[in-house]
């Protein structure tokens, strides 16, 4: 039957089986390898011939044998073939984060245990992921999101922002620590009474910490007067370690200090300080940095519990 010349252009299914039958040499091959009939692909075959107008096999003993046609055109073929695999790497490296950089900033509290742990969970999902970690106070840490310097961020504090899509995801607890020469771990609890004749160490006013702290310290009798003013937690638990007096510190912090040179006793009235994710509303949200914040989240809630249990017992 004379060749007429066609106008459709050749379909994927019919690319898969052109290249099948060049690549396994006969029809009984290229069926098994695309594991339908062999009537399927001698059919599929003539079809491709008669739409193309141009003859792409020699028959010869029940065999294929390709044209100077059929070869130009495997040769064109093995080139969009070699473009679907990249792009098929390329797309499984995605979900392998291979080429995702997270840039996170975060409290100084939250650096100690929650974010290293949820990094390090990260990696074991998506081991080509890259983390960028800045340690920032609340202020800055939301200014790095709103310029777009960072894609997520964690703090402890109570933050609003208009470009910031911001998540509470808890609370942590005041807890005292002080110098084991005061002898608070005889109580089950410190009143702000029972330190305010002792050595202070104080936050600056404007943290967050140093607004409860001041609050706290409004009411007390007799008035307490610092002997040093700090900006972060681990600072004034280093203070306490080092005998300087007592200080107020969040429970994440204090359950990082591992020295036997201070007591660390829960508060009464309780003071809780706000813990949440954010992420800037004006720009998308990777994959990765998605996962980044329901794992703070869950690590978060985690480290609370396991510390709760661990002051229970202690008690």
């Amino acid at each position: 039957m004379p060749l007429c010349y066609g106008t459709s252009a050749m379909n994927l299914r019919q690319i898969e089986i052109f290249r099948a039958v060049m690549l396994s040499g006969g029809v009984s091959d290229a069926a098994r390898t695309l594991n339908v009939t062999q009537p399927g692909i001698s059919r599929a075959v003539k079809h491709l011939e008669q739409q193309l107008g141009v003859r792409l096999f020699q028959r010869l003993k029940g065999r294929l044998l390709p044209t100077e046609e059929a070869r130009q055109l495997f040769e064109r073929i093995q080139l969009v073939y070699q473009g679907v695999q990249t792009v098929q790497a390329f797309a499984q490296s995605l979900s392998d984060g291979a080429h995702s950089t997270v840039r996170v900033v975060c409290g100084p509290s939250m650096s100690l245990e929650v974010v290293p742990r949820v990094i390090a969970k990260q990696l074991e999902h998506t081991p080509l992921a890259r983390f960028e970690l800045e340690i920032l106070p609340s202020v800055a840490l939301v200014d790095a999101l709103v310029m777009g310097h960072a894609d997520v961020g964690v703090g402890a504090a109570v933050i609003e922002h208009p470009l910031l899509r911001i998540q509470r995801i808890g609370h942590m607890r005041m807890v005292c620590i002080a110098p084991r020469r005061y002898g608070l771990a005889a109580k089950s609890s410190v009143r702000m009474h029972d330190i305010s004749a002792l050595p202070f160490i104080a936050f600056d006013a404007h943290t967050t910490q140093g607004h409860l702290v001041a609050q706290a310290l409004a009411k007390a009798t007799p008035p307490v007067s610092p002997v040093a003013t700090v900006r972060f937690a681990r600072t004034a638990c280093s203070l306490a370690e080092a005998g300087v007096g007592v200080a107020l510190v969040d429970e994440l912090t204090a359950a990082n200090v591992a020295s036997n040179t201070v007591d660390i006793v829960p508060m009464e009235p309780q003071l809780r300080i706000p813990v949440f994710v954010a992420s800037p509303l004006n720009r998308p949200v990777s994959t990765l940095s998605e996962r980044f914040l329901a794992d703070t989240e869950q690590v978060f809630k985690a480290s609370i519990a396991a510390y709760t249990a661990r002051s229970q017992q202690a008690q």
